[in-house]
């Protein structure tokens, strides 16, 4: 979830559609599909309009491109996932270095990992095996917090908000952590504060992945490297960063970093020649090497695809004319539209007129147009209408069908929404209109970036359907509008240019961070719409109400839930209280992941966990050659 910081708060949006264009999903495996065996071998090209944003530092990087890299190719945990769709169990957890899944105590706050002898990291520690140690460095050094700033820590920490933590991690600050022992070399035991039916997922994160032992440093071959361990890393995967057997373990922090990771410019992974295919079943790895580049417009990636340059655009999005002229040229099989577990929608501020009123609330979730705003980011190809909050992956199918407000072909219904603002307080002749002084001028903050200009003028449009008058007031997307809708005091009464991505395939990574008491900014992130904000916040920041609807104590509920059936049941129903009575968003699009690939890419997958091409079940025509 994109809870620490402000570049992090929206669904990944690393370019965008203007016109709209049709094509039909092509889901993961199903297209340039190699007949007979994979072939192996080959550099995979790549390039990507922007770097991460942390330097790879597994500890607090949250772009998603990192995402992929760190689970395909640089890093084993104790879980991890297949690295494919969700139908081909892409959503499930399996044991990695672990040698299976964790024995849980019967109070559910207990969890003791086996691990796998024989496992060793990249060179230059080719000679070290991982052991228990090593994770237990690792969860010290996200308790760390100027390692960790930013980073995934609320996972870990007791009064992170999210319905457990690991005992004595919040007073660890980058030591030994209390709730954390090794009874031997090959056996992590985790005590937690409260039952938590997720924690085998917060495990799989690129956070937890072991940290090799560099003498008695107490972090390891991390040690010194609080703001740039990722120009260090030092992983288990079958690739590493370029260069990586060039680090001198007894050469200190101050020494050269890695050549294949010059930021904003480069990434180049090669094979890690530690890595022993026969104890890894969840990563085929099947080209040599990968190179990205950073830099360059969608428009030249696109161009740079067609000529062969590049295999695809990683983590981009390609032009609507590009798209229409493969189709027209019989290049469909190249184009690959799969869910990406992620939901745009437009947030109401609990505690602002108009919208303190949840008839308003409602009112707009049904006056809204929310195909108009899809094709406005290219259609179809670009995601479903979202009929509520959660993806469905997320809740297992339950809410198939669901949507409470759903109007004809998803253009919005003026009547209904006229009824129900007749039920407003500031419907005063209750002609189905905002008619009081507070339905004009009402502040919406919005992203100054492309599309978000065409959907601005869609949404003040409905809005003054039923009488809101939107003062749209648009700026940087990192700089204005996240600084301005994070801060209580900035009075936002509408936020339309949010969006939410999973970390895991789990709702407990939607529901908290976006709604949670713990996620009201600035301190926190990314809660726009102050829901169960308490009073002393309301009354500091100026607010005439004095409470505003919560829904902390349902998702601590639904959080502290062994992983299963009555999971999902209890997130699904969380969904439909956010639908139904609380009302602070407005979903509109389950955005799609769309990737067009070049000729050369066979055996195109997408990875469900990260979100994006899984990058290590990739081969190239002829092995590359």
């Amino acid at each position: 979830m994109r809870r620490p910081g402000k570049l992090l708060v929206a669904l990944a949006v690393f370019g965008v559609v203007a016109a709209a264009c049709k094509g039909t999903s092509t889901g993961a495996g199903g297209s340039q599909t190699p007949t007979g065996g994979i072939p192996k071998g080959g550099i995979l090209k790549l390039a990507a309009e922007a770097d991460v944003d942390r330097a790879f530092d597994p500890a607090k990087e949250y772009s998603t491109v990192s995402w992929e890299p760190f689970r395909c190719c640089l890093l084993r945990m104790l879980l991890s996932t297949n690295g494919m769709s969700a139908a081909q169990d892409g959503d499930v957890l399996h044991p990695d270095i672990a040698t299976a899944m964790p024995e849980v105590s019967a109070d559910g706050k207990t969890y003791t990992f086996h691990i796998k002898p024989g496992i060793r990291y990249a060179p230059p520690f080719d000679n070290v095996e991982v052991s228990a140690e090593d994770f237990a460095r690792a969860i010290m050094r996200e308790s760390d917090p100027q390692a960790a700033a930013n980073g995934y820590p609320f996972y870990y920490s007791e009064s992170g908000g999210t319905g457990c933590g690991i005992e004595g991690f919040d007073k660890a600050e980058g030591g030994p952590v209390s709730g954390v022992s090794t009874p031997d070399k090959y056996t992590l035991q985790i005590k937690l504060s409260a039952a938590c039916g997720d924690f085998p997922w917060r495990m799989s994160m690129a956070a937890m992945a072991p940290i090799p032992p560099n003498g008695d440093a107490p972090l390891g071959w991390a040690e010194g490297h609080d703001k740039d361990y990722g120009r260090y890393l030092v992983g288990t995967g079958p690739y590493m960063f370029k260069g990586t057997d060039q680090l001198d373990p007894a050469a200190g922090p101050d020494q050269k970093p890695i050549s294949g990771y010059v930021p904003g410019r480069s990434w180049s992974f090669v094979r890690n020649p530690s890595w022993d295919a026969s104890t890894d079943p969840l990563r085929p790895a099947y080209v040599d090497g990968i190179e990205v580049a950073i830099g360059g417009t969608t428009q030249v990636l696109a161009n740079e695809v067609d000529n062969g340059t590049i295999d695809f655009e990683y983590g981009g999005v390609p032009p609507a004319q590009q798209i229409q002229s493969y189709q027209a040229s019989g290049k469909g099989n190249q184009i690959h539209s799969n869910p990406s577990d992620g939901t745009r929608y437009l947030a109401m501020n609990l505690a602002q007129p108009p919208f303190d009123d949840v008839h308003v609330r409602k009112a707009m979730s049904w006056i809204i147009d929310k195909d108009a705003l899809r094709r406005t980011r290219g259609g179809t190809l670009f995601g479903d209408i979202a009929g509520h909050f959660m993806p469905p992956s997320l809740l297992g199918g339950q809410l198939e069908g669901y949507d409470p407000y759903a109007t004809p072909n998803s253009a919005g219904d003026p009547a209904k929404a006229a009824e129900e603002m007749k039920l407003s307080k500031y419907d005063t002749n209750k002609d189905g209109e905002c008619d009081a002084a507070d339905c004009k001028g009402v502040l919406a903050i919005t992203d100054s970036a492309d599309p978000y200009p065409a959907q601005n003028a869609i949404l003040v449009a409905d809005a003054k359907k039923i009488g809101i008058e939107l003062d749209v007031k648009s700026g940087d997307r990192y700089t204005f509008m996240y600084d301005k809708c994070l801060d209580p005091g900035a009075h936002a009464a509408f936020c339309p240019s949010v969006g939410w991505f999973k970390d895991y395939p789990d709702a407990l990574t939607f529901g908290p961070p976006t709604l949670g008491s713990a996620a009201i900014g600035p301190g926190g992130c990314c809660n726009y719409s102050l829901v169960g904000a308490s009073p002393e916040l309301l009354k500091k920041n100026g607010y005439g109400v004095t409470e505003v609807p919560s829904l902390d104590a349902e998702f601590d509920k639904c959080s502290s839930m062994p992983l299963g059936d009555s999971r999902v049941a209890c997130w699904a129903n969380s969904d439909k209280l956010i639908m139904e009575e609380v009302v602070p968003v407005i979903p509109w699009l389950w955005d799609n992941d769309v990737t067009l690939t070049g000729s050369r890419v066979l055996n195109y997958t997408y990875d469900q966990s990260a979100g994006l091409v899984s990058l290590d079940h990739l081969a190239l025509a002829g092995g590359g050659a």
